[in-house]
């Protein structure tokens, strides 16, 4: 069931948000965190690492002037199981009172536009096996499946082909 839209901006994030992004992100997870981390000092570490690897690579979802979402991508990513750089997608969370709304699906176009501008061809995510929401929505966008390990789903999208 989709939700009433709502105005909302996409920017890029900036340093001092990254304590409420671990906010969101342990909001975010909540139901699913043995596929997160659920320790607030880690989840810190893991947005500092994050806005490190890539810091034009993480972008966030306001509503008001709040964050309600952000999607955190590496255009510097080398994938050893494409055997190149690609556009690694290793968060994208939106407030559950945010989701329906198009925000998910504007913060992936943002970052997809992104990899696409660095010049990258793929799009490459894992997502948690029994997170079918996520895995659908990643569906819709336009991943493909492409092998799983333990609990963890590959999936890639080819960004000279895909709709955003």
């Amino acid at each position: 069931m989709r939700k009433e839209r709502v105005e909302f901006k996409i920017e890029r994030a900036e340093e001092e948000d990254l304590d409420k992004l671990a906010e969101l992100y342990l909001e975010g997870y909540r139901g699913l965190e043995e596929y997160s981390y659920t320790h607030p000092d880690d989840v810190r570490a893991y947005m500092r690492w994050l806005l490190k690897r890539d810091p034009e690579g993480i972008f966030v979802a306001k509503v008001d002037g709040e964050i309600v979402g952000f999607v955190a991508g590496d255009a510097n990513w080398f994938s050893k199981r494409e055997h190149r750089k690609v556009g690694a997608i290793h968060e994208i969370v939106v407030h559950p009172r945010y989701r329906g709304m198009g925000i998910g699906h504007a913060l992936m176009e943002r970052i997809l536009e992104y990899f696409k501008d660095k010049g990258l061809h793929v799009a490459e995510l894992w997502v948690g096996d029994e997170n079918y929401n996520a895995i659908e929505f990643y569906r819709k966008l336009g991943f493909k499946e492409k092998g799983q390990y333990n609990y963890w789903v590959r999936m890639t999208l080819d960004l000279n082909h895909s709709k955003g």
